[in-house]
């Protein structure tokens, strides 16, 4: 699994050197961390609760990450079940389709892979992180540290919206 940003995240995060909010503070050893990849998956989130793709246009040409970080790999099953959940609502597939929803398994899922998706299932990851951005750069400014970030993001949450 290759992991990719939307071509406008590095710059709304104030992304340097693989930390977040990096463009107004110094970081020091206290500080708590937020990575690349957690801003990735604050993004995912979202994007899979839209039930919506991003564009592949508007992902960077570069991974940023391949895998799961350490502090993610025991979600895997998690984002997989998310992914699928996410795509059968999008397609409107009834739960009583158990021949589709087989399909739909089959098709985004790869139990021998570390993310515990296939190809597609990546592909489609990356681009409901798209989307989730989009929604985050379309309601929130940019946040200058993590703080701000939190509260912005949980009441994104809280509004439904």
């Amino acid at each position: 699994m290759s992991f990719t940003l939307h071509n406008r995240a590095r710059s709304w995060f104030g992304i340097q050197e693989g930390r977040a909010f990096s463009r107004t503070s110094i970081p020091s050893k206290d500080a708590p961390r937020f990575l690349m990849f957690d801003a990735f998956y604050c993004c995912l989130l979202l994007g899979l609760d839209l039930r919506r793709h991003g564009r592949k246009e508007n992902l960077e040409a570069a991974e940023f990450y391949r895998g799961y970080p350490e502090e993610y790999r025991s979600q895997a099953e998690l984002i997989a079940g998310l992914l699928v959940d996410a795509e059968l609502a999008r397609q409107d597939i009834h739960e009583n389709d158990r021949q589709t929803i087989e399909q739909e398994m089959v098709r985004l899922l790869d139990l021998r892979s570390t993310t515990r998706l296939s190809s597609d299932g990546d592909d489609l990851l990356n681009l409901y992180a798209a989307a989730g951005f989009e929604k985050l750069e379309d309601r929130v400014p940019p946040p200058d540290n993590l703080e701000d970030f939190m509260v912005a993001y949980h009441a994104l949450w809280s509004s439904n919206g």
